[in-house]
């Protein structure tokens, strides 16, 4: 499953970021394989998604979302 495909406010652990590209800008943010996020805000009509890492919000494009495979914690 990967996060665009996910509600707001579900709790996830990344399991791979698949762009090389994407997975270097979020490491560079903390954000790596094995961390648990939460889903904050899907904008709509295929809008960006916000997710919370720790204490920061961060902002994706939907396309960059789909390439964040995820395991959901809660329903």
């Amino acid at each position: 499953m990967n996060l665009s495909e996910l509600p707001n406010r579900s709790k996830v652990k990344i399991l791979e970021i698949t762009q090389p590209y994407l997975r270097t800008k979020l490491m560079e943010m903390g954000v790596v394989s094995g961390v648990e996020i939460t889903l904050t805000l899907k904008a709509p009509f295929r809008g960006p998604i916000a997710f919370r890492h720790r204490n920061t919000q961060i902002s994706i494009r939907l396309k960059d979302a789909e390439c964040i495979l995820v395991d959901q914690l809660t329903p």
